[in-house]
């Protein structure tokens, strides 16, 4: 058990109304978490999609309940989305979404020595249209890690950016929470694209939402430690993030 007790735990995230299964990456994580017996109950809700929150809420005991926001970053969905989703349950704890842990560089770095030797590291986040210019955890990220920044939805644009990048070696890593379009649909389009420029050099790192790593931060979110962590990259010095 964690050290709040025996409470709930209710994982909140973005859902697709296209892709019903784009759910699975948080509803394994919940799942993994639901084994370990960690909490009294685990629960998924969608703010687009099924299980809604709403019907979430309803499967879940009363008693306190740790609501985590399955997000990347901390813009509308999580500051407005979420909590409105919320409205009503009393005894609850909103946590910060998970994406903003300074602990999920390290998952990246992890990652990034999938990498060839030598190459690029571009991160690439969902960004918004709307509201484009805001700093955001993914600058953060990558400044730590050495890394480009590259968004779907503004500027810089992905496809600007990998049209930049001179090779021969690059690797891209989506920074998403979920399987809908941008992950199956938008990102690898736009890495098709590239590669009949770059070919073999570039490579496909995946999107960083899957990794069995965001489980610990789950949690750690609701601990409230959010320890600074060390890591080590090949041919670069070890940093604290």
């Amino acid at each position: 058990m964690t050290d709040r007790g025996d409470g709930a735990l209710l994982l909140i995230a973005h859902g697709s109304a296209r892709y019903r299964d784009a759910g699975r990456t948080v509803q394994g994580h919940a799942a993994a978490i639901r084994d370990a017996g960690h909490f009294a109950a685990v629960a998924v809700g969608f703010l687009n999609g099924a299980p809604t929150v709403t019907e979430a809420l309803a499967k879940l005991p009363p008693g306190m309940l740790h609501v985590v926001p399955f997000f990347m970053e901390d813009g509308y969905f999580t500051r407005v989305a979420v909590p409105k989703s919320l409205a009503g349950r009393g005894n609850l704890r909103l946590h910060a979404p998970v994406g903003t842990h300074p602990g999920l560089v390290a998952l990246i770095a992890k990652r990034i020595e999938r990498a060839p030797a030598g190459a690029q590291i571009v991160l690439v986040g969902h960004g918004s249209a709307r509201a484009p210019g805001r700093r955001l955890a993914l600058h953060e990220h990558a400044e730590r890690l050495g890394a480009h920044v590259a968004f779907l939805e503004e500027p810089p644009l992905i496809a600007d950016v990998l049209s930049n990048m001179p090779g021969p070696a690059v690797a891209v890593l989506g920074i998403f929470a979920g399987e809908g379009g941008h992950v199956r649909d938008d990102l690898p389009a736009a890495i098709a694209a590239a590669r009949h420029r770059l070919g073999e050099g570039l490579t496909d790192l995946g999107s960083i939402g899957e990794d069995p790593g965001m489980v610990p931060l789950i949690l750690d979110r609701i601990r409230g430690t959010q320890e600074p962590a060390t890591i080590t990259q090949p041919g670069r010095p070890c940093s604290s993030v």
